[in-house]
């Protein structure tokens, strides 16, 4: 039977996947610290001295009150053949997030000739593009990265002539991470959406949305193109991640909130508090760039083996030339999600019904608009927003049935575990800065 955890019994593992040299584009940053640990067969759970063990969940004074049995991830994800699989990743700075087992390369995506160097060392059949700035980077860094970044790292893993040692070797794969909101206009409910939505281009909203609707509108027309060496396409869209090593997502301003406010900031809630909301465990996120890159290798030999352009692959079946949506395909009520980590982080008691504030949404927005014109005269970026009071208050939910029909995706950590794995990683994160501090007021 599932444990508390789990809501569906997961299937047998696979046999472990070969997926070739592998080259993980922004493979410091969280999530491609995640798919090179998964790709590795989770190293990070080796360097551990405890993999698996019951973790208490609270900081109050009820500690003990939350016990959760946190199993290994390296026994419940698909294996990779290590054998047949070899994992590098570049970043513009490696100096964080490093793993044994992958070989890493400093280079800046924007610069085609650092490209290059990096593409002739390695030589890679599949690249997975993680790379991207926070949504609230200035609008230049965004455009450089995602659009003109994308652009560059499209052009050179196309032209494997540039870089292939003899000349026949080819970057079969580029699985490209996109974003579930370049279909939102940030504004507007979302229920069950999914990959029939138009982009919504110009986005007046989220200029991070619009670059990331760009981005993957490229890369998706380069499929199989003869200016790409046939080099096969796709990308994900991933809802709301969470996860061990968020430092500027959903999770992270949570736990952040529980960790510093008030008792009384704790209990406000905006709006009806009936809106739901996709939260996507980073290993799930992870879980479908992986099986979207095994799909289209499968589609580049039967390519090569058939002789036909698109290999004799059906439409309704097609990965290459398709965008993906990835959720926990578990949609849940936005303010529960919230109570949830500030319980798990020692705030018990906070969300009791008796002391919910629940603030209409309209007069919520007023505040957020009010602290705006705060902010833009102090200099000072206050906590709330009318955009944080939107997303706040609005549905924001997706299928990720496509990615289950086409790639035989299962999530495979529940969004339970997956805020709980979050709350753990904060609070040791925590922990570790606190020491770092104590440390260097001593050496002073």
């Amino acid at each position: 039977m599932p444990s508390t955890l789990y809501e569906r019994e997961l299937p047998p593992l696979p046999p472990p996947k070969k997926l070739g040299t592998v080259l993980v584009i922004g493979g410091c940053g969280f999530l491609g610290r995640s798919v090179v640990d998964q790709l590795l067969n989770f190293p990070s759970e080796k360097q551990s001295s405890q993999t698996a063990q019951t973790q208490s969940a609270s900081l109050g004074p009820n500690k003990g009150r939350y016990e959760y049995n946190l199993e290994p991830l390296s026994t419940r994800y698909p294996p990779i053949d290590q054998a047949a699989t070899t994992v590098h990743a570049l970043d513009l700075r490696c100096t964080k997030n490093r793993l044994p087992g992958c070989t890493y390369h400093e280079a800046d995506i924007t610069d085609a000739d650092q490209l290059r160097t990096v593409f002739k060392t390695v030589q890679p059949d599949v690249v997975i593009n993680t790379a991207s700035p926070q949504f609230d980077a200035p609008h230049a860094i965004l455009r450089k990265v995602n659009i003109d970044g994308t652009k560059t790292l499209l052009d050179v893993a196309g032209n494997h002539k540039s870089w292939s040692k003899d000349g026949d070797k080819r970057c079969r794969a580029f699985v490209h991470t996109s974003s579930s909101s370049v279909i939102h206009d940030a504004q507007s409910d979302l229920k069950n959406a999914d990959e029939r939505w138009p982009y919504h281009v110009p986005n007046k909203n989220e200029f991070y949305s619009e670059t990331k609707a760009v981005a993957e509108r490229m890369v998706l027309a380069a499929n199989g193109g003869e200016d790409v060496g046939g080099m096969l396409t796709a990308a994900v869209r991933p809802a709301g991640i969470t996860g061990e090593g968020d430092m500027g997502g959903i999770s992270y301003s949570i736990c952040k909130t529980a960790a510093v406010a008030p008792g009384w900031q704790l209990n406000l809630q905006l709006g009806e508090g009936d809106n739901l909301f996709d939260t996507t465990y980073v290993g799930n996120v992870v879980l479908g760039l992986l099986l979207v890159a095994e799909g289209l290798l499968t589609t580049s030999r039967r390519v090569g083996e058939s002789g036909v352009k698109d290999g004799g692959i059906l439409e309704h079946e097609r990965i290459d030339g398709e965008a993906f949506i990835v959720t926990n395909d578990q949609p849940c009520y936005f303010w529960e999600i919230t109570r949830f980590m500030y319980s798990r982080m020692g705030r018990e008691g906070v969300g009791a019904r008796d002391k919910v504030w629940a603030l209409p949404q309209d007069f919520a927005a007023l505040i957020g608009g009010l602290s705006e014109i705060f902010g833009a005269l102090t200099g000072r970026k206050g906590k709330i927003n009318r955009q944080t009071v939107k997303y706040s208050c609005i549905h924001r939910y997706y299928s990720c049935e496509k990615l289950k029909r086409r790639c035989g995706y299962i999530p495979v950590v529940g969004v339970e575990e997956g805020l709980m794995r979050s709350v753990k990683w904060f609070r040791d994160w925590e922990e570790n800065e606190a020491a770092k501090q104590g440390q260097e007021k001593k050496t002073q």
